[in-house]
């Protein structure tokens, strides 16, 4: 999905054509086109299947730390707490920080890294709602429905430091991200030592005023775009869109859904991971298709066999389609060319001899000889003898105990 990364304007949105400065991605990573344009003229591939994400300059907020109940934290960063209900908890705990009307004021929250504290800390971006709104509806007019809002920066994690030179304004501009908040200065001498105190700093300058910053930091600085900047600010975590311009929960959760696909997808920390996963596909479906061979070399091995058998065995069947239905049938009609037919085949006559046969019985031997199936049994008693040859004559059959053997053939056979 693309992202249209666009940059508010602090005059009025009211104003007859605001420009907006803006970048368009089509990654999160790499610049496709970058420029500035009122809302008419900026790209068209911003419409839909596109992510607008508004840019929020460091002139147009205020960063303030708090401490907060555990519970009310909590509330407050899964964006269950009522807007009206945050609000009057925001603004009684900023009452002596800022001066405007709580109503007058958009808050974003977000959680601050754990100093040792016994309350839990958090950080609130203020600034003004009216403003916010304004801009917002203007770009909404223009066919942008901004889906993000993030900040031009944010305060860095414990043990870093950025530093932000900007040339749009004379004297150029100092932004001073640190963990303990933001500072906007001007570049001049005696603003220089509070940056140049911090370590480690990370110092981004503008084209304007690269040459300032290698004057001042030498080979530290690095040259940043414009476009570069509003990149970089658009791949914060922290969105400033809450309270009443906070999307449903399930709009949330399918934005961050989205944003950690494309994060995993084309951000290089994660490349190994995806190679990493490649492969491990590749190696799978290797593994399953030599597996498919084997089975199959073993399933076409084993039906060669039986086929072999079945030749062998019978030589007269020439042509063989159904390997162990023919070589039933073959044994079926040899079984009746033998003599035990239809009638006193040997599936039948065992089913007979089972539940008649006495306890103890167990069969040693079974012969077919010309017409007759001599079984030779052991614990066969003539008394048990008689009895089952009864069972047996009742059933079609007729058997008689010889030599030790019970000799069994059908009646209509004799």
């Amino acid at each position: 999905m693309s992202t249209l990364i666009l940059q508010l304007p602090l005059h009025s949105a009211a104003s007859a054509a605001p420009e907006y400065d803006y970048a368009l991605t089509p990654d999160g990573l790499q610049l496709a086109a970058q420029g500035r344009a009122p809302a008419s003229m900026l790209p068209a591939q911003a419409g839909r299947g596109t992510d607008v994400v508004a840019v929020i300059p460091a002139r147009a907020l205020s960063w303030h730390r708090v401490a907060l109940p555990q519970p009310v934290l909590r509330s407050l960063l899964s964006g269950r707490m009522e807007p009206a209900r945050a609000r009057a908890v925001l603004a009684g705990v900023l009452e002596e920080q800022v001066l405007d009307d709580a109503e007058q004021l958009h808050f974003a929250v977000f959680a601050a890294s754990d100093d040792g504290g016994d309350a839990p800390r958090a950080w609130v971006a203020v600034c003004e709602r009216p403003w916010l709104q304004a801009a917002l509806q203007a770009l909404e007019a223009g066919g942008h429905r901004v889906g993000r809002m993030v900040a031009e920066c944010t305060p860095t994690q414990a043990g870093a430091a950025r530093l932000l030179l900007s040339g749009d304004m004379q004297p150029a501009q100092m932004l001073l991200c640190t963990p303990l908040g933001m500072s906007l200065l001007p570049l001049l001498p005696n603003t220089l030592a509070l940056a140049q105190a911090q370590s480690p700093l990370e110092v981004l300058a503008e084209p304007s005023v690269m040459a300032l910053a290698e004057m001042h930091f030498g080979s530290q600085a690095i040259l940043q775009t414009h476009a570069q900047r509003l990149l970089t600010a658009a791949q914060s975590p922290w969105n400033l869109a809450q309270l009443e311009l906070s999307a449903s929960p399930g709009g949330r959760f399918l934005k961050r859904l989205t944003r950690t696909w494309q994060h995993l997808l084309n951000s290089p920390q994660w490349r190994p991971a995806r190679w990493s996963l490649v492969a491990l596909v590749v190696v799978q479906l290797a593994a399953l298709n030599a597996l498919a061979w084997q089975q199959r070399s073993l399933l076409t091995e084993k039906r060669s066999s039986i086929q072999n058998l079945l030749q062998q065995t019978f030589p007269e069947v020439q042509l063989v389609i159904d390997a162990p239905l023919q070589m039933q049938r073959a044994v079926d009609d040899l079984a009746r060319a033998r003599g035990v037919g239809s009638d006193a085949d040997l599936g039948r006559v065992l089913s007979i001899i089972s539940p008649a046969a006495p306890a103890g019985m167990g069969l040693t031997a079974i012969e077919l000889s010309g017409k007759q199936l001599r079984l030779s049994a052991s614990g066969l008693d003539p008394a048990a003898a008689s009895q089952l040859t009864a069972a047996l004559e009742a059933r079609g059959l007729h058997a008689q105990l010889l030599d030790g053997q019970l000799r069994i053939e059908a009646k209509e056979s004799r």
